[in-house]
């Protein structure tokens, strides 16, 4: 199963609408959000992929009830008090989260075959253990107060890797 994982979109709806004409062309069966959609008119845009969207918040999304309610009955997600969220799909535990820190730490207990973040727009990958850890990057394509690569990853679960996909620059 291929998995869609963004974040940090910060309503670049114009990289939106690139990376969901290639989560489309690339056959995701879900996406994975890691946090930073910013306003409600965003998740909308989000949810016309018609795939089940696991996201967590960030720390600029503004009014999760209007997102939540944007986002239609494909958008799961989490409490604002939870600050991870984990799903099991094709039979690959994953979690993700926003904050860096909380994905290493997420990804050193090994209980996890993936661990996806975002916030700091910078993409990687890397194995601790037997975990992917990942940040698929922004997709509005801001670094460090910049225009910077705009990306985002789609996740095989069959064989417990990434593909990073560039939407160009911000």
């Amino acid at each position: 199963m291929k998995v869609a994982v963004l974040s940090d979109i910060h309503d670049h709806i114009w990289n939106l609408e690139k990376a969901k004409k290639i989560i489309k062309k690339e056959g995701s069966g879900a996406v994975i959000f890691c946090g930073d959609m910013c306003a409600p008119f965003t998740t909308s845009l989000l949810s016309e992929t018609g795939l089940p969207t696991y996201t967590v918040w960030g720390n600029v999304d503004e009014d999760h009830w209007a997102m939540v309610q944007k986002g239609g009955e494909n958008l799961i997600a989490v409490p604002l008090t939870q600050e991870f969220h984990e799903v099991e799909l094709n039979e690959r535990k994953i979690a993700f989260c926003h904050y860096p820190m909380l994905g290493k730490l997420l990804a050193e207990t090994r209980y996890y075959d993936a661990v996806f973040h975002g916030h700091t727009h910078m993409q990687y990958h890397k194995m601790v253990g037997n975990t992917l850890v990942a940040n698929p990057g922004a997709v509005c394509g801001i670094v460090k107060g910049r225009e910077g690569l705009a990306s985002f990853m789609i996740y095989d679960t069959d064989n417990n890797t990434v593909q990073l996909f560039k939407l160009g620059n911000g």
